[in-house]
């Protein structure tokens, strides 16, 4: 009986698809990696993973009363999805202005702090997130990490899924508009989920923004 216990929580798991870490190092220098554990389709399966490590993010500014902070993230990354989707043609790769920030490859040093992520996938579709992260200052550092991320996106990904990232990131902010709001737990499932879907938003039966 325990055994099929156990098998049953190792199978809610999910499939391990990618870890992600976000290192800060001296003087700015900052490294986004993902690593991939179970992946066929890499580029798009970037997608849903930064949609679901960003809502985590103002999740977790929320928690922490920057919810401020969090609000301005989201609307400077309403910007860059702006900008990204009005090109005609291929989508438009920006350089964020990330201030004191750099990106950088491989260091010798030590990082200072770290990000981590931990994305699973279920059997019918469904993710599951798991983050730990650093503490203290974490109204610069947490909307950085999500910033060095999308620039690396901006950088690396191919057309499509540079598009269907952009349009995922607006449909989130929909969603929390319209919704419920980033500071509930349960939108960092629903969140992301509707941003990869194709439901149509009602605003006029909505619950109200807080």
């Amino acid at each position: 009986m325990i055994k099929r216990l156990f098998q049953r929580f190792r199978r809610d798991r999910g499939r391990h698809l990618a870890s992600v870490r976000i290192d800060f190092f001296p003087e700015g220098k900052v490294k986004p990696s993902i690593y991939w554990h179970h992946s066929q389709d890499q580029e798009n399966d970037t997608v849903p993973l930064v949609l679901y490590l960003y809502g985590r993010i103002l999740f977790e500014l929320a928690e922490l009363n920057e919810v401020r902070v969090a609000r301005e993230l989201m609307g400077f990354v309403t910007q860059v999805c702006e900008l990204v989707l009005a090109a005609e043609g291929p989508p438009s790769r920006i350089r964020l202005p990330l201030g004191d920030l750099h990106i950088t490859g491989e260091t010798p040093d030590p990082p200072e702090r770290s990000y981590r992520a931990e994305f699973h996938r279920f059997q019918d579709g469904h993710c599951r997130l798991e983050f730990q992260g650093s503490i203290g200052k974490e109204s610069f550092f947490l909307p950085g990490a999500f910033l060095v991320l999308l620039q690396s996106c901006l950088d690396n990904l191919g057309d499509d899924p540079l598009n269907l990232l952009a349009r995922g990131l607006t449909r989130l902010h929909d969603y929390y508009r319209y919704r419920r709001d980033f500071w509930e737990s349960s939108a960092l499932l629903g969140g992301p989920a509707f941003a990869l879907g194709k439901e149509e938003l009602r605003p006029d039966a909505a619950a109200p923004e807080a």
